[in-house]
């Protein structure tokens, strides 16, 4: 996570109740400023049952956010200020039949039907911003879903080189290592779904320093 971030934090359900579901048919994702605070909310990621399915079959689905806050300047090109990114893992546990979710910062949450996960995916995150000095400020927020991040593909990369130690190096074993190459090739050929979300804010002024 980058320097800079003041607060990232879920907002209760008290005070952001999900949205009606006939507003939320297909993903979205919005940006809302409120002061120096970014509001960042998705919807509908479940809606079409894909990414359920996923992570039924054993897929987990990753969710990178990343916002940003520009300056915008008239008559020259926008200048970059800051970001930040966080991330969520969401995964299907068959056991006991339920979903588990876990956000950066390590906070772990369990559901018991793809709807209450799909609701606290719906939970805003609150980022404050940190602007110095004066003018005109946007921030603009992404979305990427997955079903795989880098770090797996570099590592079945390795192991269809014949390296296999980056897959057991978490204690696992040759077997889950090889089960998990296989997987991931399957997830390449069948050309499973990956969804990119982006959304920006309205401008907001701020005072020139005295």
């Amino acid at each position: 996570m980058r320097p800079g971030l003041v607060v990232l934090a879920l907002l209760g359900a008290a005070t952001a109740p999900p949205l009606p579901r006939a507003a939320a048919q297909a993903p979205a994702l919005t940006v809302i400023l409120q002061k120096d605070v970014a509001r960042v909310q998705a919807t509908g990621l479940l809606t079409d049952g894909k990414f359920t399915s996923l992570m039924r079959s054993g897929f987990p689905l990753r969710l990178h956010y990343r916002l940003e806050l520009w300056r915008a300047r008239s008559g020259w090109f926008d200048q970059h200020i800051s970001d930040w990114s966080w991330d969520a893992v969401a995964r299907h546990d068959p056991l006991a039949d339920d979903f588990v979710l876990i956000r950066t910062g390590g906070a772990v949450a369990r559901y018991g039907s793809a709807e209450d996960l799909e609701h606290a995916f719906e939970v805003p995150y609150r980022v404050t911003l940190k602007a110095k000095g004066g003018g005109n400020f946007y921030v603009l927020c992404r979305l990427e879903v997955t079903t795989l991040n880098d770090t797996d593909l570099e590592e079945l990369t390795r192991w269809l080189k014949g390296d296999v130690s980056p897959a057991v190096s978490g204690g696992g074993n040759l077997g889950d290592a090889l089960a998990r190459g296989a997987q991931r090739i399957l997830v390449r050929i069948a050309g499973l779904p990956r969804l990119a979300l982006e959304a920006r804010s309205a401008t907001f002024s701020r005072p020139e320093p005295n």
